[in-house]
């Protein structure tokens, strides 16, 4: 996905035996984070089931990752039935949407392969790891105010490419205060980075990570991560996971603050082509 999109959604496959309880660490952030994002939104068109099989999310904003469906075993095979209940079901929304699934009986049908994500996590049980060094300029804090929310929906919007969405992630944002945490970058006094931490009881997990392009190399992203690391051990979380490209951009960031890859996350994208994503 574009520069700014380093970590997203979830719905994936567990890998080998010994790596199982750090799989499950990723699947339960992802499902913690989504439930809690579509239950609370005050959008019209959002919503939240759950089946045997799968989670059916919305969020209820017009950007396809914030609306979708994620499998609980990925290589299911989808009856045809399905596809066709689901595809209406978010047409009648009018809403673009992903499937997090490596099931190619989506091809021919409007939906397009979107790529691949990563899962990691990182065990909080032994504290947190060394501060990062950062630029003296820089300044991390939480977010309180309805102004510094509008300013974090902006700069979320904007970097996802997405700013027809950015009242409506200033909403989704607002009533997730009542259990997540928003972080704001400031460089000089000027906003330039988001994250935030959506804390569970298996894991805090980091989600809407994003640094202003014109501001890396500065710390901006290591300082985001450490601070939401932070406030994830206070609250007791004994793990953190996040979602991001496979070794792309924040890869190396959060490598060296002890995350290791868990799993991974094929998804198609239907409503909206693969490239848009990407810009």
């Amino acid at each position: 996905m574009n520069k700014w999109i380093l970590l997203l959604l979830a719905g994936g496959q567990l890998l080998a035996e010994p790596q199982m309880n750090s799989n499950l660490v990723v699947l339960q952030g992802r499902i913690d984070f989504f439930r809690g994002c579509a239950v609370h939104s005050p959008l019209p068109e959002a919503f939240f089931q759950e089946t045997a099989e799968s989670s059916l999310y919305s969020m209820g904003a017009d950007y396809a990752p914030t609306n979708g469906v994620m499998e609980r075993d990925q290589d299911r095979v989808l009856s045809e039935r399905e596809i066709a209940q689901t595809v209406q079901f978010f047409k009648g929304k009018d809403l673009p949407f992903i499937w997090w699934t490596a099931s190619k009986n989506l091809e021919g049908k409007g939906f397009q392969f979107g790529g691949i994500l990563t899962g990691i996590s990182r065990d909080l049980s032994k504290g947190l790891p060394p501060k990062p060094a950062v630029s003296s300029g820089l300044e991390i804090r939480k977010i309180h105010s309805e102004e510094d929310l509008r300013t974090f929906a902006h700069l979320i919007a904007m970097g996802f490419g997405c700013g027809k969405a950015e009242e409506d992630y200033f909403q989704i944002n607002r009533a997730s205060l009542k259990e997540q945490v928003h972080f704001l970058a400031l460089f000089d006094g000027v906003p330039v980075g988001t994250a935030t931490l959506a804390a569970g009881p298996v894991s805090g997990g980091i989600w809407n990570l994003a640094t202003h392009s014109g501001y890396r190399k500065k710390g901006i992203g290591s300082a985001l991560i450490y601070a939401a690391l932070e406030e994830a051990v206070k609250r007791g979380c004994p793990q953190a996971m996040a979602i991001l490209m496979p070794k792309g951009l924040a890869w190396g960031v959060f490598a060296k603050m002890g995350f290791a890859e868990a799993c991974q996350f094929p998804f198609y994208v239907y409503g909206v082509s693969a490239e848009e994503l990407e810009k």
